[in-house]
């Protein structure tokens, strides 16, 4: 093909978004015979057909050239939102939504070699309810987001499988199953089978209306009984140093316990015990989200490349028991 013609691109990408030539041109406020000479065009420089007429759809040609288009415009954006910001002189600013219970394990260390690397980016964080972050992204950027997913999001997995885990002391398993310990061990390693633990007393995480965090209640309702409660809060922190202190088991995804629990050398977990838990009413994955249909500024496209980059490397796996 000749130069890259930005223009025609753009049109092109709307006549496969939009479904046809006359739609598209009613979005781009042009008329149908200039969008359809400019396909033609694109067509002649390609040197194959890009599109199907009727019914309308792309040749495999034209799924390639779509894709590549796609790329390509979104490096286009990123090059001119950079060239904007040194022009202006001024930091680009990425907006970060986290949970009201508390920031994902892994931010604090990521932010601080993100702004190392990135001086250009301020960053600024706000809270956000997990149950209504869908309709409640105005000003957020990205959503850190925590499980179970929002099909209403535009969700980029961090790291495919992010299983939970129920955690808690020895000393709580010995003194609640006494001799039967070691069998319902056995067990659950086997199966990862929560009713085992139904005897156990559990720590809950609650929103500030006392709803039980969505991804227990949709686990507890999974394997169909209601958990002994031996403490509840609205703050993740809190509820991990309680189960420290051997005051009840906690469900939580791999990546906080590797993180916050076997990751973190001020704490002692040589009695802490984990086992991996299967759940199946929802994926569990670890994911960035944001707006579905918007276009990320390049700030945002950098941190999620980052981000992708940081935990895929610097996942750790829970300690075998």
């Amino acid at each position: 093909m000749s130069a890259v013609n930005f223009t025609g691109i753009r049109y092109f990408i709307s006549i496969a978004e939009e479904g046809g030539v006359s739609a598209a041109a009613r979005k781009l406020y042009i008329s149908q015979q200039a969008l359809s000479e400019q396909l033609k065009k694109l067509e002649s420089e390609a040197g194959t057909p890009l599109v199907r007429r009727s019914p309308f759809g792309l040749t495999e040609a034209g799924e390639r050239f779509y894709a590549g288009c796609k790329k390509l415009m979104d490096v286009y954006g990123e090059m001119m939102d950079d060239i904007g910001r040194i022009a202006e002189k001024r930091r680009d600013k990425i907006t970060l939504g986290v949970p009201t219970f508390g920031a994902p394990p892994y931010l604090l260390d990521f932010l601080g070699r993100f702004q190392i690397a990135h001086p250009e980016y301020e960053i600024a964080i706000v809270k956000r309810q997990h149950g209504d972050v869908a309709r409640n992204m105005g000003g957020v950027d990205l959503y850190l987001s925590c499980l179970p997913l929002s099909d209403e999001l535009e969700n980029h997995i961090l790291l495919e499988n992010d299983p939970y885990h129920a955690v808690f002391q020895r000393s709580l398993a010995e003194r609640i199953y006494g001799p039967r310990w070691g069998e319902a061990e056995a067990a659950l390693l086997r199966t990862g089978d929560l009713t085992l633990l139904r005897d156990m007393p559990f720590i809950i995480l609650r929103d500030r209306y006392g709803h039980m965090a969505p991804d227990l209640q949709g686990i507890f309702a999974e394997y169909g009984f209601d958990p002994l409660v031996s403490f509840n809060s609205e703050n993740s922190e809190l509820n991990n140093k309680t189960c420290l202190n051997g005051l009840g088991c906690l469900l939580v995804p791999e990546s906080t316990v590797s993180r916050r629990f076997y990751g973190n050398r001020s704490l002692d977990t040589r009695e802490l015990l984990s086992y991996p838990i299967r759940v199946t009413g929802f994926e569990t994955k670890l994911a960035v989200s944001w707006e579905k249909g918007r276009r990320l500024p390049g700030a945002a496209r950098c941190f999620v490349r980052e981000l992708t980059g940081y935990i895929q490397a610097g996942e750790q796996p829970v300690p075998h028991l």
